[in-house]
């Protein structure tokens, strides 16, 4: 099985956001990892940005178009589906466009994919703690320890941070949890964990869930007041289906 790895970048109105270069400068130094970038429909110039950083490095960035925006769960699973596709890598995972999760860190959840055995899910987890560098919004830091609290009532999930941006998993667990469209366009983190447990009885085995070392809050959430006032309707529909 090839054991390179590819990491879906989601990017919705990101042209003024986009690192080109720390993007560019990581791929040329790190061999072992490839990007696939999904424009998600965006309407700011993403896509020529894409393609002008997607020209200086072909051969390492992979570019999927999408004509209308349908969220960041359908743009990281299309993403996935259509890597998976080609055949080409032994591990897929997705992280944030911004980099909040630098690409250090994503690799670091690589390696303890490929060296840990028995673990088929890495995914990571904001943990402010001495010695690293986790620096997260007050309020957002503990509107999450709710959400976090909420979710491991509901489903008795034991996942300190299910909504970090930076997931790896191994391709036969991707072509499974990925298969299907999810329920909600931002909970889409919880959701594939429980599509994990209800296929794996040995779940809490198989996936690891690490501290990064390194995480920044950047701002610019395409969160808005809409999606969160339709997020309680989309959790009780995951929990009807998962319960």
């Amino acid at each position: 099985m090839p054991k390179k790895i590819c990491i879906i970048v989601p990017c919705y109105n990101e042209a003024s956001r986009l690192a080109v270069e720390i993007y560019l400068n990581f791929l040329r130094e790190n061999a072992e990892m490839d990007i696939c970038f999904v424009n998600d429909g965006s309407s700011d110039g993403t896509d020529k940005v894409l393609e002008n950083m997607q020209s200086l490095c072909p051969e390492r960035i992979l570019l999927l178009n999408k004509e209308q925006n349908q969220g960041k769960a359908e743009a990281v699973r299309s993403g996935i589906e259509w890597v998976l596709e080609k055949g080409w890598y032994g591990r897929v995972g997705f992280m944030d466009a911004d980099l909040a999760t630098p690409l250090a860190e994503v690799c670091r959840l690589a390696k303890v994919l490929e060296t840990e055995k028995n673990t088929a899910v890495v995914i990571g987890s904001r943990i402010k703690r001495m010695g690293v560098k986790v620096s997260r919004n007050l309020w957002r830091h503990y509107m999450g320890r709710v959400f976090a609290t909420i979710v491991s009532i509901l489903f008795r999930l034991n996942a300190y941070d299910t909504q970090c941006g930076a997931k790896i998993f191994t391709v036969p667990v991707a072509r499974e949890i990925f298969a299907q469209t999810f329920h909600s366009p931002w909970l889409f983190d919880v959701e594939l964990l429980l599509r994990i447990r209800q296929r794996h009885p040995d779940y809490n085995v198989i996936v690891k869930e690490i501290p990064l070392d390194v995480w920044e809050e950047k701002g610019g959430s395409k969160i808005r007041f809409s999606h969160l006032l339709k997020m309680p309707f989309e959790l009780c529909a995951i929990y009807r289906k998962y319960r």
